[in-house]
């Protein structure tokens, strides 16, 4: 009996050895490479599947269908932020010409965008109301689920500016100033929450209702709410605030016009998408093709060239 068990486990082994006996190389490694590139098919083939196949459904939807009827598409974009929409010339104006032509192909050249200006606070209440269609102004994707977004066309970075020296200030030391209802604000709340001492409240605490004390080596912040970016970099320069949280746009906007430098560091990455009402979320998804084909294409980095943003941050 005890052979026999000896036998079996030997005849396993070597069958086992074998079984794994992985390779690409050489004719034993035929099979496999087949596989792999067949593997490769079905996922190109996924891929097309997921960002193709949806445009003709997505155009039929009631949404689409409206705009297809008016020949119009209204698009919420700034005039206040040089390289994507100042004068009506940058990256957002352009991508929202082209979005519009994109959707309606068969619509005059040029005449298929209706731009409507707008700020962080009007987008918003535009897209409510239905007075635009989509905005493409520096909406950060993610920030509200009254609205439907789509991937992200930039990648902005989210910094703290100090005064020349205080680059190493410790954060949870000093008072941290931000605009209010921003991007920024969104970025630097979720930093503090990572980051603060939490502490926790028992069964017992809840029911008597009482706080439990921080820990002595309790990690705290300061912030200080401000109405506009000039407000706040005047802040920081008669050092009402330590630091102004800004995205990278900003920073470029007001580097010129206000000295600072910025702190060693980063809250996080803000990314910038196209916005449409959350009860129109073909819009977004049909902005998700749109933006694919530009990346894909090469396009959306020639435009980035083309309006001085290659140095910034972006997908």
């Amino acid at each position: 009996m005890s052979r026999r068990v000896g036998f079996r486990f030997r005849r396993r082994r070597r069958n086992s050895g074998r079984r794994f006996n992985f390779t690409l190389k050489g004719r034993q490694g035929k099979p496999y490479r087949i596989a792999l590139y067949c593997v490769g098919g079905v996922l190109a083939l996924i891929a097309a599947f997921v960002f193709l196949r949806p445009k003709n459904q997505l155009m039929s939807t009631a949404e689409m269908q409206r705009i297809v009827d008016r020949g119009v598409l209204v698009v919420g974009v700034r005039d206040d932020t040089p390289g994507f929409s100042l004068d009506g010339r940058g990256l957002e104006i352009e991508l929202a010409e082209r979005f519009a032509a994109y959707l309606l192909p068969d619509t005059e050249s040029g005449s298929a965008a209706k731009l409507v200006v707008v700020s962080g606070q009007t987008a918003a209440t535009k897209l409510q109301d239905g007075s635009i269609d989509a905005a493409i102004a520096l909406m950060q994707k993610g920030a509200s689920s009254k609205y439907a977004y789509s991937y992200a066309y930039f990648t902005d970075v989210c910094i703290v500016a100090v005064l020349p020296g205080n680059e190493a200030l410790p954060l949870d030391q000093i008072t941290i100033g931000y605009v209010q209802n921003t991007a920024g604000a969104n970025v630097l709340n979720s930093y503090i929450d990572e980051h603060e001492t939490k502490v926790r409240r028992s069964l017992i605490d809840r029911i008597r209702g009482v706080t439990p004390e921080l820990p002595a080596d309790a990690v705290t912040f300061t912030k200080q709410a401000y109405a506009s970016y000039p407000d706040l970099l005047i802040a920081l320069r008669e050092g009402r605030v330590d630091g102004a949280v800004l995205t990278g746009v900003y920073a470029k906007r007001y580097g010129e016009e206000f000295e600072f430098s910025v702190h060693n560091t980063e809250l996080g990455k803000v990314e910038y998408a196209i916005a449409s009402s959350a009860d129109e979320p073909a819009i977004a998804q049909l902005a998700d093709v749109f933006i694919y084909d530009l990346k894909q294409n090469g396009e959306l980095d020639t435009l980035l060239r083309k309006y001085g943003l290659e140095g910034l941050n972006r997908p």
